[in-house]
């Protein structure tokens, strides 16, 4: 499948959004709606490409963007200001439903961010059960995200 490019980002920003702070800020600001993401197209390590920063109302540079994370989707995003990118990071392991295996192959499956069982099992684990095993990770490549929507405040010039 393919990976995400630029061109796979929509991006809407009401009128009232665009050049928030003015020229006086020193910086102005811009809230954005990022749509991307469709369960067919692939995630590549680094993030997600963004449109050129003049699609966003700024002409020099964005040099931050805050995402408002959306609920419940099980992931964050974060905003790569050198790269442009969206990069979408998750966290855990949650087993699956299949029944622990017998003596010498005990504990559940383990489920990937999208639900689906894998063929790795870990020891002494309960089935349906979320389990914290360090920190965040970004999401696997060729990971195939749904359909996301994010509120994004740009600060730039």
């Amino acid at each position: 499948m393919a990976h995400f490019a630029s061109t796979d980002v929509t991006v809407t920003i009401a009128s009232r959004d665009r050049e928030i702070a003015g020229g006086a800020a020193g910086r102005n600001q811009t809230i954005a709606t990022v749509a991307f993401g469709n369960a067919t197209l692939n995630y590549d390590t680094g993030g997600v490409p963004m449109p050129a920063i003049g699609v966003f109302g700024f002409r020099n540079e964005i040099k931050m963007g805050l995402i408002e994370q959306p609920s419940a989707n099980g992931f964050i995003y974060k905003y790569d200001a050198t790269n442009r990118k969206i990069k979408i990071f998750t966290q855990g392991i949650r087993t699956g439903s299949t029944t622990a295996g017998g003596e010498t192959d005990t504990g559940s499956l383990v489920e990937d961010s999208f639900g689906a069982e894998g063929n790795v099992r870990i020891p002494k684990t309960a089935v349906d059960t979320t389990y914290d095993i360090g920190p965040m990770i970004e999401l696997p490549h060729d990971s195939a995200p749904a359909a996301v929507t994010l509120q994004i405040l740009f600060i730039g010039d």
